[in-house]
């Protein structure tokens, strides 16, 4: 069913960022005197005269989400702290996973290898199953596997950089309702019909790092959004940490340079993940941590001590146990029981 977008709200969502709405309203004479008083009442709040002329020009408009102001007791307590928060959001989905106790945000390079993307579905499953909310930005590669490995155990939330008539990329549609129909959210700031621009992608980091209490960078070359997203953590006092990959591998030349800046270094993701929720992760046989990292069978069976075909057997009934789930490519996923 459609929401209306009062259009107070409405000229929020096109004209209020970056905007000290509060502060505004404050100066204003309070909410109902900002709210009711049109362009002079904007103004008086101390936004540009033909920004306020814009904004009280604006209608009432129809989303598809639920619609959530800063007045909206529902409203995410993260977002209320930081500076100039965004005045209105777009919800299709579950409100209250945007306010769960435990929020961690996984991002990085569109472009991910098996190491990178190994990492983002342990981490992300790990996560999610001991009742962390996964946030990340439905983008391909690090965002997508963060995303569907959370989706196996338990919530995850995902920020759009434009309106939620837009999928993208269009490949994600499937992916999107997953997360909603699972008890998730998606998320944007912009009317529905807002598309994409290479400058909402920035501000769209910036909301997945203030909806979290720390931001992961699992892989990243060196211009990367999620090193956007990193920094924009830094300035919202938002833990950042990052994850070591090899030397001279140019999808991790941007961790290795956070990890130089001074971020957190994750290198055991059980240890991690113990320290974000509280609860013990029950430790894996190495060569468990090898599969579920994404590598090469032959490596695997050497760890365990096994031949292929001896280790091929085990994974079978693994996945009958429940214990592992094969994913595309070859790989495998952590399952709905730990080992």
């Amino acid at each position: 069913m459609s929401e209306i977008v009062e259009s107070f709200w409405m000229g929020a969502l096109l004209e209020g960022g970056p905007v000290d709405l509060p502060a505004v309203a404050d100066r204003a004479g309070g909410w109902s005197s900002l709210i009711a008083g049109g362009a002079m009442a904007l103004i008086r709040g101390g936004v540009e005269p033909g920004r306020a002329g814009r904004w009280a020009a604006a209608t009432a408009g129809e989303s598809m989400g639920q619609v959530v102001t800063l007045l909206d007791p529902r409203y995410p307590p993260r977002l209320k702290t930081i500076e100039c928060p965004p005045p209105v959001l777009l919800v299709q989905g579950a409100v209250s996973a945007l306010s769960a106790a435990s929020a961690v945000a996984i991002v990085g390079t569109r472009r991910c290898t098996a190491y990178g993307t190994g990492v983002a579905v342990h981490l992300a499953g790990e996560l999610a199953a001991r009742g962390t909310v996964v946030v990340s930005g439905l983008a391909r590669g690090v965002d997508t596997h963060a995303h569907r490995a959370a989706l196996r155990n338990g919530t995850t939330v995902a920020v759009l950089g434009h309106g939620l008539g837009r999928t993208s990329p269009a490949s994600n549609r499937l992916l999107r309702e997953d997360i909603v129909r699972s008890g998730g959210a998606i998320i944007s700031t912009w009317p529905d019909g807002f598309g994409p621009a290479r400058w909402t992608f920035p501000v769209r980091n910036r909301w997945i790092a203030a909806l979290s209490d720390k931001v992961v960078v699992v892989e990243a070359p060196r211009r990367s959004g999620a090193l956007i997203t990193a920094r924009e953590a830094v300035g919202l006092n938002r833990d950042v940490v990052a994850v070591p990959g090899p030397l001279g591998v140019e999808s991790s030349r941007g961790c290795l340079e956070l990890l130089a800046s001074g971020a957190e270094v994750l290198t055991d993701v059980d240890e991690f993940v113990a320290d974000v929720t509280g609860r013990v992760v029950v430790h894996r046989e190495r060569w468990v941590q090898l599969m579920l990292f994404g590598a090469p069978l032959d490596e695997v069976a050497t760890a365990a001590g096994w031949s292929t075909a001896e280790l091929l057997t085990e994974l079978s009934m693994m996945e009958v146990r429940g214990e592992l789930v094969r994913l595309p490519g070859g790989r495998y996923g952590r399952g709905t029981i730990s080992r």
